[in-house]
């Protein structure tokens, strides 16, 4: 599809209750729809993880959270880049890519959101232009609230070049997302 995004960025998406990570359902359900389509449609998808230790397995096991996350996991011709902490700026492969993809527009989901502002900072002046697909972004509870979200929601719409939701973007495809090839 000629001059339709082809990228997609996936920021921390798990599930990891010792980082504050536990998306709500509708928020692992929109990431799901995401990726599968960006897949079926042939994009190119990066993953973005922090680097840190194996936690205590006791700890942060949670018996759903395997079933739910399973597709959220990269594939194997997708880029899974580490970075030492929840900042985008201190990875070098993440800064690589968004030099890479500076001229591109890129669809965005993340269970952070620090590193998503992160990300939209890094990005706000001569990185890609940045679209949040919603229903992959954790809401107000996440943030512990709905002031807090506002504030959040005010910045990220100042640094990002949009927002868009899964409906919106299967609606404007020029061709239905079903009948599409299915990745290799």
């Amino acid at each position: 599809m000629p001059g339709e995004p082809s990228r997609l960025l996936c920021i921390d998406l798990q599930v990891d209750t010792a980082r504050g990570l536990k998306p709500e359902p509708r928020c692992i359900f929109g990431a799901r729809q995401l990726l599968v389509m960006g897949r079926r449609l042939g994009w190119d998808i990066a993953h973005t993880r922090v680097r840190r230790p194996d936690p205590e397995p006791s700890a942060t096991f949670q018996p759903t959270s395997e079933a739910l996350i399973g597709a959220l996991r990269p594939l194997t011709n997708e880029r899974l880049l580490m970075r030492p902490d929840r900042s985008m700026a201190h990875s070098p492969s993440v800064s690589r890519l968004l030099d890479q993809w500076r001229r591109e527009t890129v669809y965005v989901a993340a269970f952070d959101h620090v590193a998503l502002l992160s990300c939209l900072l890094e990005c706000h002046e001569t990185g890609p232009k940045m679209i949040l697909v919603e229903d992959a972004i954790p809401a107000a509870a996440a943030l512990g609230g709905d002031e807090a979200m506002d504030a959040f929601r005010a910045t990220a719409a100042n640094l990002a070049s949009g927002t868009t939701t899964i409906s919106a973007l299967a609606a404007h495809l020029r061709r239905p997302v079903a009948a599409l090839r299915k990745p290799a």
